[in-house]
């Protein structure tokens, strides 16, 4: 096989996997409330699964019901509360129910990682988790354009990314976490974050120049951070969920990312508006 065959030799299948994944994403984004719900029940305990599977775990199966089972006890809880009257925010009704949840989830997995791996998956499981049920939150409480806003900039950076890495190369971002990670994807990101950016919110400054790139870098440690773990982990995808992409958590990885920093900052400045 050539050079160039092996640099663009996933690119069919990662393409076609992509525009499958887009489809079915955008369209449970779209229609909200329960669908979307159940999706990110469904990616929260595949992505469980497969975090206590590659750290070597003995009951990857019951981790990841686990961590469907705290996606599904957090967004019943909001569900409810929001039928009931009540904001998402109101009384801090999200904190009580998110600790507890995830606590109980990242315990039963973690009792069967191997010593050494435990405060990975604890930190990254966590971060995850936080990630999906931040989803729903910036889909409900912000609207659909907020979260097209998200996806949007997470998706661009890392189509820019991927492209600019493998046509410009250059210097490493950081070879030790992850080889592939060049300076000029990194930076064809941020400038694509902020275009996208500008096409979906118009003339922004603050969201556009500020924090389109910063959600753009949280979706690339995302990234960065997951790759890390597979080679600590020594496995080069997730799971084979995904043909051309491996698993959900090689997929979403850079969205977890983003998605907990989005639901940091808007979670933060509606408690504090």
């Amino acid at each position: 096989m050539s050079n160039a065959a092996a640099k663009w030799g996933d690119l069919a299948p990662r393409v076609i996997s992509g525009l499958v994944l887009a489809g079915v994403g955008f369209g449970l984004i779209y229609v909200g409330g329960l669908p979307m719900a159940a999706g990110l029940i469904a990616i929260g305990g595949i992505g469980i699964w497969e975090l206590h599977r590659m750290l070597g775990g003995r009951v990857a199966k019951k981790a990841g019901g686990f961590g469907a089972l705290a996606v599904f006890a957090v967004l019943a809880a909001q569900i409810v509360a929001l039928a009931s009257g009540y904001g998402f925010l109101d009384n801090l009704h999200l904190t009580p129910w998110i600790v507890p949840f995830l606590g109980v989830a990242l315990w039963a997995g973690v009792q069967t990682v191997p010593l050494q791996h435990r405060w990975i998956f604890c930190l990254y499981g966590a971060l995850f988790l936080f990630a999906v049920i931040g989803m729903f939150y910036l889909r409900v409480v912000h609207g659909l354009i907020f979260i097209l806003f998200v996806v949007a900039v997470v998706v661009a950076s890392d189509i820019a990314g991927y492209f600019a890495g493998r046509i410009l190369g250059g210097p490493k971002f950081w070879p030790r976490a992850s080889p592939k990670k060049t300076w000029s994807g990194t930076v064809a990101g941020w400038i694509a974050a902020v275009a996208v950016a500008w096409a979906v919110l118009g003339y922004e400054p603050l969201m556009v120049f500020v924090v389109a790139p910063l959600l753009a870098l949280a979706a690339q440690m995302g990234d960065i951070v997951e790759s890390a773990i597979k080679r600590k982990a020594g496995v080069k995808d997730s799971s084979d969920l995904i043909p051309g992409h491996g698993g959900v958590l090689d997929r979403f990885d850079a969205m977890a990312g983003a998605g907990a920093l989005a639901t940091l900052v808007m979670a933060g400045v509606g408690l504090w508006a």
